[in-house]
């Protein structure tokens, strides 16, 4: 076999690998999703609960969810601690250190997993600050509780299939734009020994390059089509969940969206969709951001993903306003429901 046809092993090869993988843990996901028992808690999204002001009591474990939907660990420990942020339960002051207000009690698992690693961090150093606070919290067991819940559910990719997600998405890109280039070289090479030898050997040229250039052009096309339309998408939730994430953001709820959630009193959820977005431009926001809130933890090969993809993580950006400290001062309730937990 002449050596160009070996070029094109590794392009299908790849597309046929992260076709099946990408369709199998589809499957997986809608088997469990299908099987599942219903959760214990009701409905986020549901008409009666969009149709009223939530009562205080911290984020909800409906509203965890769909942070961790959104964006993972990160945005759940996120969520959890602007939420006791704004409803003036935790300060953090203009060097980003971390303390809790005197008296307060935790309302739900989330808020006693802030206070335990905010003691636990307490007796290693003087000043406990939020970027490691929030490190701490992203590894905390009542945080991926939440995580597992949703994947045993069927809503949720384990963080190992979006590794791997996005490894397949990263080589399939480059595929998908390797192989074009290689095929114009083909041609270009076909033609010039189709016009450099004789007439039978210049027909063979032609036609092993003619050949090897549509091979290549179609192995360009399959990862191509297999990125975008068969491999999931490198994010923690599988089709399902994305539903729930689109439920959560419909028009018709109050509380959809960082714009209104305000004056709707849903903070909590607007948070857990839109992270740093949700506060807009509030002093401390700043600090926040320096202190790594609102960042995805960063995978290996992010970099380079990105730069084939065109597209950056999940951080927030923007001008955010700053101050020398902040907490929950304006804002008012910033709850989603009540202190039931998980």
């Amino acid at each position: 076999m002449p050596f160009g046809y070996f070029l094109l092993v590794p392009g299908y090869a790849l597309a046929i690998a992260y076709a099946f993988y990408g369709r199998l843990m589809e499957d997986r996901a809608l088997l469990a999703y299908r099987t599942a028992p219903a959760p214990d808690l009701p409905a986020l999204t549901t008409a009666a609960h969009w149709g009223t002001r939530p009562a205080p009591g911290g984020a909800s474990r409906e509203v965890l969810e769909i942070a961790w939907l959104q964006g993972g660990a990160p945005r759940t420990a996120d969520t959890a601690l602007l939420t006791m942020q704004q409803d003036g339960l935790l300060r953090v002051d203009g060097q980003g250190e971390v303390s809790l207000m005197a008296g307060s009690l935790p309302r739900t698992p989330a808020e006693r997993a802030v206070t335990d690693e905010h003691a636990e961090a307490g007796r290693h150093a003087s000043a406990v600050t939020l970027g490691d606070l929030r490190n701490r919290l992203i590894g905390n067991q009542k945080i991926a509780a939440i995580g597992e819940s949703l994947i045993r559910r069927g809503l949720a990719y384990e963080s190992r299939q979006c590794t791997r997600f996005r490894v397949g998405h990263v080589l399939l890109r480059l595929c998908a734009k390797l192989y074009p280039v290689l095929a114009v070289i083909v041609m270009g090479t076909a033609f010039v020994g189709f016009a450099q030898n004789g007439a039978a050997d210049g027909v063979i040229t032609a036609w092993y390059g003619l050949t090897l250039t549509v091979l290549m052009a179609l192995a360009g096309v399959a990862c191509q089509m297999v990125s975008h339309a068969v491999l999931p998408d490198p994010v923690p939730g599988t089709a399902p969940g994305q539903d729930v994430l689109r439920s959560a953001r419909r028009d018709r709820s109050p509380y959809a969206t960082g714009a209104v959630a305000a004056a709707g009193g849903g903070v909590a959820l607007a948070l857990a969709l839109d992270g740093l977005d949700a506060l807009g431009d509030q002093p401390g926001c700043e600090v926040m951001a320096d202190c790594g809130v609102g960042t995805i933890a960063a995978d290996s090969s992010a970099w380079w993903s990105d730069a084939f993809s065109g597209s950056g993580g999940d951080s927030s950006s923007g001008d955010f306003g700053s101050s020398d400290s902040w907490s929950s001062g304006d804002s008012g309730s910033s709850s989603d429901s009540s202190s039931a937990g998980a």
